[in-house]
Parts: C-alpha cells; structure tokens; sequence
C-alpha cells in the first residue's frame, strides 16, 4: 500500500476515478474505527506524530481585539519575506520577514480576497509588481510596489450596444496566472468572482482597456416577427449562484465554485457547468496544486478533488474506497484549502534506503477547525483557539532538479504556511525540514 494518499491518486488517477462513487457519503469513512473493528482512531497516533513535524505560532498582527471589525480575510504571498493580507475595513497587511507592517489602501470596504505576481530578474532585483486586493462594493484594488490603487470594474458585455454601468457587488475571491517570459509590460490574466444583482458574477481583467470586465455568456433567441424568424440576442451571468473561491492553472483554464454545489471550469471562452449527483453544498473555497489535482472545500465539511480527467469526486468516498480514513463531521464549515507535494523527502521506508515522497493537504474552516492530510488520513489538528479561519497560504518547495545536489543527494526544503482568520488573527505553521 503506497505511502502517500497523493501520489498514489496521481499515478493511479485514470484507473481510480472511473469507478469512485461521486455521492457526498457518510461524514466518517467508517474505516478502521471502533464500532467497524475494534481499532483505535487512527488519527490518535497520527497527530501525535504530525506534530512533531509542524509547529504552530501566532504573530502579531496588529489588528488583535479589534473585533467584530476586522477579520484578516485571505493571504498571499511571492515568498516568505513578501505576504499580503487583507481584511475588513480595508486593511491590508504587508510582511517583509521580519514582522507585519499596515498599508495605506484608500478604501474602507471589506476586503475578501488577494492575489499577486512579482516578476524578478536574472539578478534577483523585481521589475515588475502586480498584486490585486478583491472586495465589497465592486472593490478591486491593485498595486504596483508603489501604492495601492482602485481599478475600473464594469459590465458592458454587448460589443454592438456598449452601455457600461460600473460593478457595485461583492468579490470573494480573486486568482491569476502569471505572463510568460521576463517581460515586465506583460500583464497577468486575472479573473475575481463574486455576486452581483441576482447573479453570480466573473470579472476579468482587460490589458487593452486597462479594465475589468464582467464575463457573460452570449444566448441568442429566436422569435417570430413581420419578416418570419427574428434573433434576439441576450447577455447573461454563466450562472444565478453566489461564486466563493477562484483557481487556475493556466491562461485558458479557471476554476470557480460557488452555492449549491456550482461548478464552473473555463476553457478560454465559456464557463462549464460541472453536476456532482446528489451534491448541492455550497462551496467556499478551492485550490490545487496543477490541473491534476484540485480541491474544493464548503459547507458539511465537504472536500471535493478534480483528477486529471477532469471528473470532481468527494474526497470522503475516495479515502474510504483505498482504505483511508476520514474525521470530519457534517458540522464543520470550511473555508479554504492549500497544500504541497515534495519528492523524496518523506520517511524511509522499512528496508530501504531512499526517504519517499510526501504531501500534505490543509483544510481550515470555523470553529477553531483545521484539517490535515496526509498518508490517507484526514484529521484534525492542533488545540486552536482562534473562532474562525479564513485565509491560507504557504511556500511552495523547489522542483526534484533544483534540490538536487552535485553528489546526487536531494536537499529538502522548509515550508511555511501562513493562516489568517477573526479578531486579526495570524497563524504561522512550520514544516522545518519539509517532510
């Protein structure tokens, strides 16, 4: 039985998920409990080792005891000695590695969601700085390593009938994909999700136009008028649903998720609509690693994961059908999710000489609740004191090449993973040897 739940899904995924069940399935996998076979829970002896492997401290955000007014929101990162966070009220935090210092971002608004692109040159100087605050009112806010400044955000989807009217909703979420190449004038594609009206709603950025642009689907319909058949064309929201979290992998390819169990996946001209059978929680946030493997996390403390083939299935039926097991009861409300993978830098295994490869999984939601996941485990972990999380995010390792060793020896790197939540809270977790 392979040690590592992920890379066992990764190398298996074609085989597995044509046959996995995709129904939402009981809260506890049932697998190696009590009441099944006489066993302990496993998670009992797998936290206790688990944290010796993770160390968990809070930092001062500044903002502690401000409360109901100022919950940190989300947070991201280009390394760990450059972190955004932002909050209610229009907070935005900054950390330089040595401590977290406020940036002036000329809105009160309550902001929900950031994401940023920091491009370097051949001599580690940074050339170019975009780094994008989502929020209430229509707010997006971007910066340039300079200031922080609000972006033109509206719908006018209709070529023929151009009509603007300026975006006044609410974002949940934003993502990019960095341009390719060293070319400080490309711009990243940003896309921010949200709810506008009596729909959903996606936001694109648009170079040309240096603008937001809400995405709509064209629907043309048909009618009978004096001449025969007449076409009327209408702009429409890809979907009626509150959208909560927001990923891609690429220029061409988005995720986002919303209430009720939306899906929609973006292939670079259309938002496609993903069903699960008997599924209808709303989802809050999602995440991945590539296009292989992405999570979506929500109400009922659901996990969803996209496979490479493109099927979303519950991560509950996954661990239960390979022998896993899952601690997570229907009450828990999750947030967000984030997680990594490093070769060769996990335990040896008996008997042999080269450590295997590890990965975790981390799931946060309210009620002092985070999750981790690793080895076909789903546990909770550590004795929090913090109400609600919110934002996560963490430092990525180095591929197997760039941690490769002259002698042929693999170094392993240290991940750090930074949580944020109510009451300005701020939460970092160490992984020192990344394993």
């Amino acid at each position: 039985m392979p040690r590592n739940f992920w890379a066992m899904l990764l190398a298996m995924s074609g085989l597995l998920f044509g046959s996995c069940n995709s129904d939402s399935g009981d809260a506890d996998s049932g697998i190696l409990d009590a009441e099944d076979g006489g066993d302990l829970d496993p998670c009992l002896a797998a936290v206790g080792q688990w944290e010796a492997t993770w160390q968990i401290e809070v930092e001062s955000s500044g903002l502690e005891g401000d409360t109901p007014d100022i919950n940190i929101m989300d947070v991201w990162g280009s390394g760990p000695d450059d972190i955004y966070a932002v909050g209610f009220l229009g907070n935005i935090l900054h950390y330089d590695g040595q401590q977290w210092t406020p940036m002036e971002s000329g809105t009160e608004a309550n902001l929900e969601g950031v994401w940023g692109y920091v491009l370097k040159d051949e001599d580690g100087q940074v050339v170019r700085t975009d780094v994008f605050a989502v929020g209430d009112e229509g707010t997006i806010l971007r910066y340039d390593g300079n200031a922080w400044q609000k972006q033109i955000v509206i719908s006018d989807p209709d070529p023929d009938n151009p009509n603007p009217a300026e975006v006044t909703g609410s974002f949940h979420d934003v993502w990019g994909i960095a341009a390719a190449g060293s070319d400080p004038d490309q711009h990243p594609t940003v896309v921010a999700v949200g709810y506008w009206q009596d729909s959903g709603m996606i936001v694109k950025y648009d170079e040309t136009l240096d603008e937001f642009r809400e995405l709509r689907q064209r629907v043309d319909f048909d009618y009978t008028c004096d001449g025969g058949t007449c076409t009327r064309t209408s702009y429409q929201a890809w979907t009626p649903e509150r959208l909560g979290g927001v990923f891609g992998t690429r220029p061409n390819f988005f995720v986002t998720v919303g209430n009720n169990g939306t899906i929609l996946e973006y292939d670079g001209n259309n938002w496609n609509r993903h069903t699960i059978t008997s599924f209808n929680d709303h989802l809050n946030g999602v995440w991945g690693r590539n296009d292989s493997e992405i999570f979506a996390v929500g109400l009922s403390g659901v996990i969803l994961r996209r496979s490479n083939s493109g099927q979303w299935d519950n991560l509950r039926t996954l661990a239960a059908n390979q022998g896993g097991f899952v601690s997570i009861s229907d009450s828990v409300y999750l947030r967000s999710t984030w997680g990594f993978y490093q070769s060769k830098c996990g335990l040896v295994p008996d008997g042999g000489t080269d450590p295997v490869d590890t990965s975790w999984g981390m799931f946060i939601g309210w009620d002092n609740k985070l999750f981790l996941y690793h080895d076909k485990l789903i546990c909770p972990y550590g004795n929090l004191s913090v109400r609600r999380l919110e934002g996560i995010w963490g430092t990525q390792p180095r591929s197997e090449s760039a941690r490769t060793l002259e002698d042929g020896g693999i170094t392993c790197d240290p991940v750090e993973v930074v949580l944020t939540g109510v009451n300005g809270t701020i939460l970092r977790m160490n992984n020192p040897e990344g394993k």
